[in-house]
């Protein structure tokens, strides 16, 4: 057994979990070193604020749209390949959104990204369930919801650091190189988890789709997407710390970096937390957590408030990521598991991506609080319709 495996084996890390788990840390890393201030770069190229809000309805809306095909020819060719393939597109897309002189022709490409992340994400979740025993699931999801966190930390770090040094575009030319070297790394290390690729009985397996418990956890999740699309994955938090708070584009950045990094160590007990609670439980405390520590941090009198509720806020958005991806290896089998997951990530997603549209308009015409008021309304909703599940 080579120094490697030892390592992983008494970090209790399986293959395929940390090869995914390392090539999103760098992936994410090169993304959010430009990813907080996009909105601010997209009004600068000439968008205007419902423009903006409009643009991240599309780029969810991609988000969204090819899980339930990429579940469906994950079930087929298997995970692998669904990981590998599109992995050698992103460093095409992201040298021409560095080419982009017009918003709406970034937004373009960034879309295509989006959707071919969305094509590989039925896989992503399926071959961590595969690669663990059930029992070390939770752990599994913690892990490689550690490592994105982690980009999704140090990567404004960075561009907190570099952006006010270099033109933006070269932080695209960082997403092209770094999304290359993880093309290569996934095609080498990565170990098939879908061998006996048996034929689905498509009439039947769509018939299971459609039945109480998951229809519920399709409007549950939609909500869930609804709150976070309206807070941390949508533009509104970076345009109201820059409109209202006075936050420049470094400390935007910062504000994203400090959350992170109390997330990181908030997941190094994310897993044991969910085999103690469950992952039903957490989703719906966490929710609930959101929702109030958003309209609590848009509320804050100072700076350095508004950095301290922001950091709780990110916390609980973090456990809902672990418990998410918890909750769909629990409630899928391995013969089906990309066509359930993709269903439900497409259906949530495209429910979800209304998020930024709908908060734009709540923002124009009732200004910048209401799209956090709907946020919370939507953590409730959340909450109350996670807890009709049955186990």
């Amino acid at each position: 057994m080579n120094f490697l495996a030892k390592i992983r084996q008494s970090l209790f890390i399986e293959q395929n979990v940390s090869v995914l788990s390392l090539t999103v840390l760098f992936v994410l890393i090169a993304f959010f070193s430009w990813y907080p201030v996009l909105p601010i770069y997209l009004q600068e190229l000439g968008a205007n604020g419902f423009q903006v809000g409009f643009s991240y309805t599309l780029l969810s809306l991609a988000s969204t749209l090819m899980q339930f095909f990429g579940g469906i020819l994950s079930d087929r060719f298997g995970r692998k390949w669904l990981i590998v393939f599109p992995s050698f597109i992103f460093p095409v897309l992201y040298f021409l959104v560095a080419s982009s002189t017009h918003w709406y022709v970034l937004v373009f490409f960034l879309v295509i990204v989006n959707s071919l992340s969305a094509l590989q994400l039925p896989s992503f979740y399926a071959m961590i369930a595969e690669s663990v025993p059930k029992i070390k699931r939770g752990k599994a999801y913690s892990i490689f919801e550690l490592f994105v966190v982690l980009g999704i930390t140090i990567g404004p770090a960075i561009g907190m650091l570099l952006i006010s040094r270099i033109n933006i575009k070269y932080l695209f030319y960082l997403s092209t190189f770094i999304t290359l070297l993880c093309a290569f790394a996934r095609m080498f290390w990565l170990k098939e988890t879908h061998h006996h690729r048996l034929k689905i009985n498509k009439n039947d397996s769509f018939r299971k789709l459609f039945n109480k418990k998951i229809l519920l956890i399709v409007a549950a999740l939609s909500s869930l997407f609804l709150l976070f699309n309206l807070t941390t994955n949508g533009p509104f938090i970076s345009l109201y710390a820059n409109e209202i708070m006075h936050f420049s584009k470094s400390k935007v950045n910062m504000l994203f970096a400090l959350g992170g990094f109390a997330a990181v160590i908030y997941s190094i007990w994310g897993g044991k937390i969910i085999e103690k609670w469950g992952s039903k439980k957490m989703l719906s405390s966490s929710a609930l957590g959101m929702g109030i520590f958003s309209i609590l941090w848009s509320l804050s009198s100072s700076q350095f408030l508004a950095l301290f509720l922001f950091i709780i806020l990110y916390i609980f958005f973090q456990s809902c990521y672990i418990a998410y991806g918890s909750l769909l290896a629990d409630i899928t089998h391995q013969q089906s598991r990309g066509l359930v997951i993709g269903f439900i990530g497409t259906s949530t997603g495209l429910i979800g991506s209304i998020g930024p549209f709908l908060g734009g308009y709540l923002k124009l015409y009732f200004g910048p609080l209401s799209t956090f008021w709907a946020g919370l309304t939507f953590a409730l909703i959340t909450s109350l319709l996670l807890l009709k599940i049955k186990e």
